[in-house]
């Protein structure tokens, strides 16, 4: 079986960025690829080009007596709702969709989908499936409509050779003690700062923070039709606005050219992300300046960031070749099996994590075994603060609050007006009190 390949795109400084929930290359425009050969065609619309590797490298050897075309268009993340939204639900859909985190349930909940629970491979594959990616793909009535390959989790990345500089710190465990919460993270922060003579911050920017805070509301952005803020944005917005004022963060724009810079340079301690940040952000941009320098550590709290979902639409007239091909991809367990020790990604079956999460060691964590790491952490995952409005309101809470207060450009109740009054425009079904 052929390993995973990397595609390379040299934009400024990441190889493989600028996709928020995933391992992909920058998708500047549509692209259409077609696989194997047949007068029938099951069409995907998927927004990263994993799915591309996953089927050219890996279905298609796999399964050698398909007798149709598999036709994949990759659409540019920012672009994809827009175009598919206008034919959901019609002749012109596409068969299989593929679904980040941050519109997952939007589609979910919309009643167009295929209930993957009349597949019996489906359901009886994803058995193994951890709960909270279950959880996702399915509807407030509780129908299963998606399923995923990989969990997300997500953790803080920091610099060893800092670390012992700055902190006389040496060991993981001791690093983790010193951030095990939002007190000890901004302490160590100072102490970093004053010991570096203001030369190296903590963290890059907002974002190092953001889904660390987002992923351990109780509660998503809307509850009974009730915009909720959670107290934990409240939290977020003090701290962000702490870090900027005492000169703790670079503050440099998410996803940035200073952003992934900083992972090849001296000036940022350490980054937010997620399993699949490491891979697709850290090793690329850090590359060999930094590698062997970094260490994980949980940080100050359990969260999350991203994820991708495949699911069918009703109305497709290729089903089983869909329930075939979401079967394998999210639950065969010699395909996940391959994929994790091919990518590093983390997977969604539980029994393939643990039976593989012992054999890891990653030398640009310095031989760390960060693998077994996020294993334990995906425990600690709600999914439930999901919602279908997450795309549009995560966007709206960071141009209209966090950005502008983090800034000290508004003070919080005028954020937190100006949020509100922009999610009431974009959703005038939404109550908000």
């Amino acid at each position: 079986m052929k390993k995973f390949k990397t595609l390379v795109t040299n934009v400024l400084l990441g190889s493989l960025v600028l996709n928020s929930f995933g391992a992909t290359s920058v998708l500047a425009q549509e692209e259409t690829e077609s696989f194997g050969s047949g007068d029938r065609v099951l069409e995907i619309w998927s927004f990263t080009n994993e799915i591309n590797t996953m089927i050219e490298d890996y279905y298609i050897i796999d399964n050698p007596e398909l007798d149709y075309t598999i036709e994949i268009v990759n659409i540019p993340t920012a672009e994809f709702e827009a175009k598919l939204d206008p034919i959901v639900g019609t002749d012109a859909a596409p068969d299989v969709i593929l679904l980040e985190q941050n519109f997952v349930k939007k589609y979910v909940e919309s009643g167009l989908m295929a209930d993957l629970s009349q597949f019996e491979n489906v359901t009886a594959g994803s058995e193994n499936t951890l709960d909270y990616v279950k959880g996702i793909g399915t509807s407030s009535p509780g129908v299963y409509y998606a399923n995923s390959w990989q969990a997300a989790p997500g953790a803080f990345f920091y610099r060893a050779s800092i670390a012992e500089e700055l902190l006389g710190i040496t060991e993981p465990e001791e690093m983790q003690a010193k951030l095990a919460d939002w007190d000890g993270f901004i302490e160590t922060a100072r102490e970093i700062n004053e010991a570096s003579n203001g030369e190296v911050y903590m963290i890059s920017g907002i974002d190092d923070l953001r889904f660390a805070y987002l992923g351990t509301r109780e509660q998503g952005w809307v509850v009974d039709g009730k915009l909720v803020i959670d107290p934990k944005m409240d939290e977020l917005l003090e701290t962000a606005l702490l870090m900027n004022e005492e000169g703790l963060m670079l503050d440099a724009p998410p996803e940035s050219e200073a952003y992934f810079g900083g992972m090849s340079q001296d000036e940022i301690f350490g980054y937010s992300l997620p399993s699949w940040g490491l891979h697709f952000w850290l090793k690329p941009n850090g590359g060999e300046a930094t590698e062997g320098d970094w260490r994980m550590v949980e940080g100050p709290s359990a969260y999350f960031r991203g994820g991708t979902w495949l699911g069918a639409m009703a109305n497709s007239d290729m089903l089983t070749e869909a329930s075939d091909l979401i079967t394998y991809i999210t639950t065969n367990p010699e395909f996940l099996t391959d994929w994790a020790l091919d990518t590093g990604d983390i997977v969604s079956d539980v029994n393939v994590v643990e039976e593989i999460k012992g054999e890891y060691s990653d030398e640009f964590l310095g031989g760390q075994n960060h693998y077994a790491a996020f294993a334990d952490l995906v425990g600690n995952i709600n999914g439930e603060i999901i919602t279908e409005y997450d795309q549009a309101i995560n966007v709206l809470f960071v141009d209209h609050a966090l950005t502008p207060y983090s800034k000290g450009e508004v003070d919080k109740e005028t954020a937190i007006s100006n949020f509100k009054a922009q999610v009431q425009n974009s959703f005038p079904n939404i109550i908000i009190e």
